[in-house]
């Protein structure tokens, strides 16, 4: 570490004591790196040199260490390439009518939560020549733009001026009007039927469309996302990872979280309608694909991102490879654990929730290990439990296991794998 850095350092914990010992992760590192030209292994040393003369560097968190999830580390304005772009609705029409426009994306999110009033009167306004809100889109890929805000608008467009598909009939099926408040000349009428004045009306119609386009750095993309979907559901981090980096990754992260031996390591306590599962399961890949010694940067977000679009790349031996090891270590944790399988340990109490922390914890040390290996700890696993029931009163463990930071990542596991050698 550089000599320069002590004042640095002295700086944090003068700081940290006002604060019962404790500092956030980015002011640590704002400090440190004030005035400094200061790589990441320095800020790694520095935030170890920290937490052994007993100052806690954490982010704002709970027990699963939800914090830091959602800001990328930097967010440069120049960065940002969004284009305005001017349409009328015709463009639109032609690209759900050639399904350039992806209205079912790979996550939990309903298209059509707008009655049929509701997208009715939406059509009316066109005819009315009311304008309507912008449309926001990630068009990273310009064949097939992902929704980022006007779904339900999107959806009504689809069901009333495109139609379904219909494989006995060549003609599309479009939904009748209903609920008219202006033009109820048009009740139960659909969009072929109207006059050509107001067919034109609509089509001729002009709206803003906000692209975000290629280029645009993947963890600004996934912010953008979150600031700007106006949805009535808010929606969840693996929810947009679902949505932006559909692939191979999206298949099997979907397989393996409804595979038996998850569900059974799991005891079923993972919920599943905001893909919480998938995320376990997401986890579980970052944690054993990618090295997060040197990979993770303390935000969970961009790391699940790396791991996501690193197995997009997988050919389908390293997928069969991934998913042989991910059944094979939820068998062991579910034989080793019992009910306690990833959660805090304490036979004596009430069983606790899974703890995010613990389940990255366990899947990067038994993946590590051999069959032979895996094998012996089972059959050691009742001292083994004893002696991991031990280390979770250390304020060590307690600390570490609480914060996502960096360094407290890598200390939990280094001391599970510690624990682990004892016994194998």
């Amino acid at each position: 570490m550089k000599k320069n850095l002590e004042g640095k350092l002295q700086e944090i914990i003068r700081f940290a004591r006002k604060k019962n010992n404790t500092i956030s992760y980015n002011m640590a590192v704002d400090i440190l790196k004030d005035k400094e030209q200061i790589n990441d292994e320095d800020i790694g040393l520095s935030l170890k040199e920290l937490f052994n003369r007993g100052i806690i560097v954490t982010p704002e968190e709970d027990e699963e260490y939800l914090a830091n999830e959602t800001d990328p580390d930097t967010f440069i304005p120049a960065d940002v390439q969004i284009s305005q772009r001017t349409i009328n609705v015709y463009n639109l029409m032609e690209r759900l009518e050639n399904e350039e426009i992806d209205l079912a994306p790979s996550f939990q999110r309903n298209g059509n939560l707008w009655s049929l009033e509701e997208q009715s009167r939406l059509i009316e306004s066109l005819m009315l020549k009311i304008p309507i809100p912008a449309f926001y889109f990630n068009a990273a890929d310009d064949d097939k733009w992902i929704v980022i805000d006007g779904l339900q608008r999107l959806s009504a467009f689809y069901n009333f001026l495109v139609g379904e598909k219909n494989d006995r009939e060549e003609k599309r099926k479009k939904q009748k009007f209903v609920g008219m408040q202006y033009l109820k000349d048009f009740e139960n009428c659909d969009f072929d039927e109207l006059p050509r004045q107001y067919m034109r009306r609509i089509k001729e119609t002009t709206v803003v469309a906000y692209t975000v386009e290629k280029g645009t750095p993947d963890e600004i993309v996934f912010n953008i996302f979150q600031r700007i979907n106006t949805g009535g559901t808010i929606l969840k981090p693996q929810e947009i990872r679902q949505a932006l980096y559909q692939g191979k990754a999206t298949i099997l992260i979907e397989k393996l979280a409804k595979c038996d031996e998850f569900l059974q390591a799991t005891q079923n306590a993972i919920r599943s309608d905001r893909m919480q599962d998938r995320e376990y399961v997401t986890r579980f890949i970052a944690f054993t694909e990618l090295n997060f010694e040197k990979e993770y940067r303390g935000n969970i977000d961009e790391y699940l991102i790396k791991a996501m679009k690193l197995v997009n790349t997988y050919d389908d031996n390293k997928i069969r490879k991934l998913e042989k090891n991910f059944k094979k270590i939820m068998n062991y944790c579910a034989k080793i654990f019992g009910k306690y399988a990833f959660r805090k340990y304490n036979k004596n109490q009430r069983r606790g929730p899974i703890n995010k922390a613990i389940f990255e914890m366990w899947v990067v040390c038994f993946s590590g290990l051999t069959e032979k290996q895996l094998q012996t700890l089972e059959s050691n696993k009742y001292p083994f439990l004893k002696a991991f029931e031990k280390i979770q009163q250390e304020s060590t463990f307690i600390t570490t296991v609480k914060a996502g930071d960096q360094y407290s990542v890598v200390r939990r596991i280094d001391i599970a794998r510690d624990l682990v050698k004892e016994f194998i």
